[in-house]
């Protein structure tokens, strides 16, 4: 009997005699088919199982319905624009459990122009209207109004714009000029590999099919992790555990390949066609006060003004390479630093700290050992980094207990909501605000592009 016994579990356990000749077999999607109406989205495919994850644009969504061939996901379709989305099942941790697929969502425009049908599980409604083209940007010498023998033209606008709501209008010079440079970017782009492909004699298609791969890196893990915290509430909850097939999945299908694509085209630059964009960002004129914390010559050709708060992630990296940077470019660059702690306690205590340290010309130590070193932004800790770096001790638990900073904290955030900021880690080079880093490029890279650019450009301005 106790034979008996041992023989039906080796049969029943998984990894059994018998379970082991049993192979699982490997998650597929074959299709995904939006249904507006009812807001969800049916996958069909294999192998899904009966509680798998799935996500779309890494936003975990929630089943409505799942069995091994076939999965309902409730999707709101009415609420998201229309394009191509990455739909990824996974089943569990194995590289087998997870399958991606493109879903296209909604009409794009051109559809939309020629046809006023909606194609088979777009979800689209049943008649789309073309999408009107339109004018062009009126120039600054066009009329805007008339009054009498008086023409007020764009340009006095603009200048009326300026002087009576400065930061609206820097704020839409910003939107106008990040929009054009997304487009300039992609048009250089497609102009150089189509001088690439024109040259071998064959299509840009084809072209990239050969060289991409040879330079495609798979990123490392801690790319995982940044890209699950940059997702922050779209998370939904779900660990970077739950979440890691999905986002290598991102990573192997959008970020990989886009990167090879951007090494690829930064080499045409240099060996086949040179490409220069001479679109220069909106710039304002940075107040500079006397008590400024800064490293670097008064006439450096290029200003760095970084606007930090120490509880900060983004601020903290791109403050952990400012030696690098020094070192590398030396006196044709000067930092300066700028308060920009978040609303909170914490954050509003560190940066008063940090200027009590200031008024003793003790700040850069105190901030690179504050930034350095793992630790609670709390008073113990503050005192701690002051008698390390040499403060006096009383003086600084003088400053700290009495606020007496905290009047210079509050201009400061006054100063940023004037430069219309979107927030810590904010850098203005020469006054125009610097674009965010391009997604894993190593901050060093990104820093040391900065400079370049700028150096860049004032060679092209003749300076």
């Amino acid at each position: 009997m106790r034979l008996l016994f041992v023989a039906v579990m080796a049969l029943w356990i998984p990894g059994g005699a018998n379970a082991q000749n049993v192979a699982t077999p490997p998650v597929s999607i074959e299709s995904a088919a939006p249904d507006a109406s009812n807001g969800t989205l049916t996958v069909s495919g294999s192998g899904f199982g009966s509680r798998p994850f799935v996500t779309l644009d890494l936003v975990p969504l929630n089943v409505q319905l799942a069995i091994d061939q076939r999965l309902i996901a409730i999707v709101p379709l009415g609420m998201i624009p229309p394009g191509s989305y990455l739909l990824t099942v996974t089943r569990g941790s194995q590289a087998a459990d997870t399958a991606s697929i493109e879903v296209r969502l909604g009409l794009p425009p051109a559809a939309a122009a020629d046809s006023a049908q909606p194609r088979p599980g777009s979800g689209s409604a049943s008649s789309v209207p073309a999408t009107p083209e339109p004018s062009q940007l009126p120039s600054a010498s066009d009329a805007a109004a008339r009054v009498g023998d008086k023409t007020i033209s764009v340009a006095d606008v603009d200048r009326e714009w300026q002087r009576t709501d400065p930061t609206g209008y820097l704020s839409a010079s910003r939107q106008l000029y990040d929009a054009r440079r997304r487009v300039v970017t992609d048009m250089v782009n497609n102009e150089l590999l189509s001088r690439e492909a024109a040259s071998r004699g064959i299509t840009v298609d084809a072209l990239l099919k050969e060289e991409l791969p040879k330079r495609s890196v798979p990123l490392p893990d801690n790319a995982v992790t940044a890209l699950y915290e940059s997702l922050g509430d779209r998370a939904r909850g779900a660990t970077v555990d739950q979440l890691r097939p999905a986002l290598r999945e991102w990573l192997a299908r959008k970020v990989e390949p886009e990167l090879a694509k951007m090494t690829y085209i930064e080499e045409l630059t240099k060996v086949s066609t040179r490409a220069d964009t001479l679109l220069i960002a909106p710039k304002v004129d940075v107040e500079h006060a006397a008590d400024d914390p800064a490293i670097g010559p008064q006439g450096a050709p290029v200003e760095i003004v970084l606007f930090g708060d120490f509880q900060s992630r983004t601020y903290a990296r791109i403050a952990l390479t400012l030696p690098r940077v020094r070192d590398l470019f030396g006196a044709r660059v000067r930092f300066v630093f700028k308060h920009f702690p978040a609303n909170d306690p914490t954050s509003i205590a560190a940066a008063e700290a940090a200027a009590c340290a200031n008024l003793q010309e003790k700040f850069w130590p105190f901030h690179d050992t504050l930034l350095g070193q793992a630790g609670a932004l709390d008073r113990a800790r503050f005192t701690s980094v002051a008698t390390a770096i040499g403060a006096d001790r009383t003086k600084f638990d003088a400053c700290v207990d009495r606020e007496e900073t905290r009047e210079r904290i509050g201009l400061a955030l006054e100063e940023t909501r004037r430069y219309d900021l979107p927030g810590p880690g904010s850098i203005l080079v020469n006054g125009r605000l610097a674009p965010e880093p391009p997604a894993f490029l190593p901050t060093f890279e990104y820093l040391k592009r900065l400079v370049e650019e700028e150096v860049a450009r004032q060679a092209r301005a003749g300076r």
